[in-house]
């Protein structure tokens, strides 16, 4: 246990095998010196219990208490460095720290440094890891601002989703906009997984997937990849979190997802209905994963088209691994292109939904038969 690995910066949420948090009330509470605070002001957290339980791991970061809770806020400046080391997550310093080793503490004394503008009140959100396969996920405690006025806005704001959704039209695939059906033998809202793609002709591309949830949970999720294989591939993921769908840019360095800011989305519709899981959204052809330097992605290059669905971990959102293999384009695709496309490859022309549910009715007459 050598501490979170960078890619939890946003999640908080340890890969320990199949290991999940734990549910119960937490032993562990997060103690601040000051009830207030103000800019360039110092604060001191002590991590630890009443009853002295052991723990051996820790990922803690500050965010503002409302609004645009992703960005990282402030420094942590002191700290035991034999047990503690910072990390610097999205283009920030030292805004994140956790464990560097496995030893046992009961206790951890911290010392944070605020922004140099007034973000408004604050909230220490912490990740304690007892042993491997126990550990409190989102631990919190909120500090106020000494003042409400003269609050400096985040660098970007989280999309505004509505309350509708406007329904899929699967009738303009192989018109105006290509889809990628699973299995082949379907049509629309009876596939397992569908993503839609739109070029707008103003340098944007618009999304729109649906997809089976698991249990009342889960998540749908599109990459794009320049082989069959997962690995340094941006991706979109519609996941259920405690009471809404939300709609996230990912990047998948090797056989995981790393989450990134939710940034740079536009048009932003989402619902869950009846087991299924809808979304849709308008990216820009220039997109920027914010995790990592030179991490950028033209959409308007060919990719192999990646679709994965499978289950979240309770009330998180946080995606566990696929239920099934990625189900993948048998070509490049450009995402300019209307055509139908299954795992055999394209359906095309005019005929293109009545040649899906020919085949439909053709299964359909064998199993009969």
């Amino acid at each position: 246990m050598t501490g979170a690995p960078f890619g939890t910066c946003l999640t908080m949420y340890p890969h320990h095998g199949s290991a999940v948090h734990q549910t119960t009330e937490t032993p562990f509470t997060i103690t601040v010196d000051k009830a207030t605070y103000q800019p360039d002001e110092e604060l001191t957290v002590v991590i630890g219990s009443a009853n002295d339980t052991i723990f051996r791991g820790l990922e803690l970061k500050v965010h503002r208490l409302t609004g645009n809770q992703e960005i990282l806020e402030g420094q942590f400046t002191q700290f035991n460095s034999t047990k503690l080391k910072t990390q610097n997550c999205f283009g920030g310093e030292k805004n994140l720290i956790t464990h560097s080793n496995n030893n046992t503490v009961t206790s951890l004394t911290i010392t944070w440094q605020a922004p140099s503008q007034n973000i408004g009140d604050i909230q220490f959100t912490a990740t304690i890891v007892e042993s491997f396969s126990v550990f409190w996920f989102n631990v919190k405690a909120a500090v106020q601002a000494v003042s409400a006025d003269n609050i400096v806005n985040p660098v970007f704001q989280l999309p505004n989703i509505p309350a509708e959704f406007t329904a899929i039209n699967f009738n303009d695939c192989g018109q105006t906009k290509g889809c990628f059906y699973h299995p082949h033998t379907c049509s629309g809202d009876d596939c397992i997984m569908v993503v839609t793609y739109e070029d707008n002709d103003d340098g944007t591309y618009s999304f729109e997937m649906f997809g089976k949830s698991t249990n009342g949970a889960g998540y749908i999720s599109t990459a794009l990849s320049k082989d069959k294989t997962m690995g340094e591939d941006p991706a979109f993921v519609c996941s259920i979190e405690t009471d809404n769908v939300a709609v996230r840019f990912a990047y998948n360095p090797r056989h995981y997802t790393v989450l990134d800011y939710t940034r740079g989305f536009t048009g932003v519709e989402t619902r869950y209905d009846n087991g299924n899981i809808f979304c849709r959204f308008t990216r820009n052809s220039n997109t920027t994963l914010y995790q990592g330097l030179n991490l950028n992605f033209d959409l308007s290059e060919s990719y192999y088209l990646q679709m994965a669905y499978g289950g979240t971990y309770s009330n998180t959102g946080q995606a566990k691994k696929h239920k099934a293999a990625p189900v993948v384009t048998k070509d490049l695709v450009y995402l300019k292109d209307t055509n139908v496309l299954t795992i055999n490859g394209p359906v095309s022309g005019a005929e293109t939904l009545r040649c899906i549910q020919l085949t439909i009715i053709v299964s359909l007459l064998f199993v009969w038969l």
